[in-house]
């Protein structure tokens, strides 16, 4: 037995014989006697007898695990928010429905009980109530208007009143209609005066300071003439307007060479020429120029002109550099410093070329203010000398006062019953032309 080798397991500690020993030097309590434990390591769970109301028992439930509650705890909390978010959607859109409700209320009583018109009236620029604005009567613009007292104040279009009234009553500049809160309607009206003319097919045209239609003459007004192509319309009351005249489209294959490209050409066109001569009145009448235009000339955009006092014309050419070329017109016109044209000097002021380097060349020519389309200014006929009197106009002789057609002095004894200069009448007997008028401020 000596060589037998024995094994003797060390003595364990009483107070740590139910500790294991970690590789870190942490220990544990081991599985205490008579503990089982389940596949996973973990505890079984306790089972503790239950006893009745009389004292049996009764038998052993199973405690829940302490993942149950956790689960049923954020069951209840999903509950919770959902039916949160659901009551607030709710409360949202009860008060959405609480708001369109009482709009639709609010709107049903301003149609059918407020705002009731209780006084309509005519008004200036000014505010101060008008009897009469221009050739018109205020009861003619109310009667025109439609608007009766106790109609609901937003029953109608302010706009369109006002564009009908304007139609209506073509010799009154501008027109609005304004609402007056609670229950009054103002017209406020501007009355309209000739400012331009222009000559059409049909006649000579007025035109008011905003370029509308005011009235139709046959003869000239002595107003600054605009030129600019035939307008659209001219109807009292319309806006001056103009559509594209192409000379390309005229003929026999316009209505196939028209297409959509040449329609937008045409509004561009037309706007065009008006914008040109609105930018040229707004920019003569801040240099204090337009009262002495006589004429103006745009029907080319690119080759735009006006006439100063019958007596220079003034060529701009595009509206390129407006301001620089008036500013220069306006010094030379005004003779400013006294190095721009006298009072009597009559020729073509050419503004028009501006070169590279943005600088303007222009050019002052004497002689006869011509315009881009050929106009010249008609030469004033002089004035019959009033001192000479003619027989046939005054039906007596001038040497015994013998009514006309009766036999008077013989005219071969007076020397002023025989014509002044016999070349004249010979000439005038000759090819039937008469002789030029002398010109003015010589002896007849």
């Amino acid at each position: 037995m000596e060589d037998s080798f024995f094994y003797e397991h060390p003595p364990r500690a009483r107070r740590q014989d139910n500790l294991v020993e970690f590789p870190t030097g942490q220990t544990r309590p081991s599985q205490r006697p008579g503990e089982q434990r389940t596949r996973n390591g973990a505890r079984p769970q306790q089972v503790r007898p239950v006893r009745s109301a009389n004292g049996a028992r009764r038998p052993a439930q199973a405690r829940p695990s302490a993942s149950a509650p956790r689960r049923e705890g954020r069951r209840r909390r999903r509950l919770t928010r959902k039916m949160l978010r659901r009551r607030r959607m709710m409360r949202r859109l009860t008060a959405v429905f609480l708001v369109l409700c009482v709009a639709a209320a609010g709107v049903y009583l301003t149609v059918t009980m407020l705002f009731k018109i209780n006084a309509i009236r005519v008004a200036g620029p000014d505010g101060a109530t008008l009897t009469e604005a221009g050739p018109y009567t205020s009861s003619q613009i109310l009667e025109t208007l439609g608007v009766q007292v106790e109609e609901n104040i937003f029953s109608f279009d302010p706009g369109e009143k006002a564009a009908m009234l304007e139609k209506t009553f073509p010799l009154l500049e501008q027109i609005e209609v304004k609402r007056v809160y609670p229950s009054t309607v103002v017209v406020q009206v501007t009355p309209a005066t000739p400012a331009y003319t222009m000559q059409t097919s049909t006649g000579w045209i007025n035109l008011s300071a905003g370029l509308k239609i005011l009235s139709t003459e046959t003869q000239q007004p002595d107003l600054l003439v605009l030129y600019g192509g035939d307008p659209v319309s001219v109807t009292p009351g319309d806006q001056l307007a103009y559509a594209l005249a192409d000379p390309a489209l005229s003929g026999a294959d316009s209505a196939e060479a028209s297409s959509a490209a040449d329609s937008e050409s045409a509004s561009l066109a037309q706007d065009g020429r008006i914008d040109a001569l609105t930018t040229l009145l707004t920019a003569l009448e801040e240099r204090g120029l337009l009262g002495d235009v006589t004429r103006i000339e745009y029907a080319d955009v690119e080759e735009i002109a006006f006439l100063y006092q019958d007596r220079i014309s003034v060529l701009l050419g595009t509206l390129n550099e407006l301001d620089y070329k008036l500013d220069y017109a306006e010094y030379m016109l005004l003779n400013k410093e006294g190095k721009g044209c006298a009072e009597t000097d009559t020729g073509q002021l050419d503004c028009s070329h501006v070169k590279t380097d943005g600088t303007l060349q222009a050019i002052f020519a004497q002689g006869v203010p011509e315009l881009p389309s050929g106009y010249v200014v008609p030469e004033e006929v002089p004035a019959p000398d009033t001192e000479t009197t003619d027989p046939a106009l005054t039906g007596e002789t001038a040497a015994e006062g013998v009514p006309a057609g009766e036999t008077g002095a013989d005219p071969a004894a007076d020397p002023s019953a025989q014509p002044a200069d016999p070349a004249a009448e010979n000439q005038a007997a000759g090819d039937g032309t008469a002789p030029e008028p002398p010109a003015e401020g010589t002896d007849q």
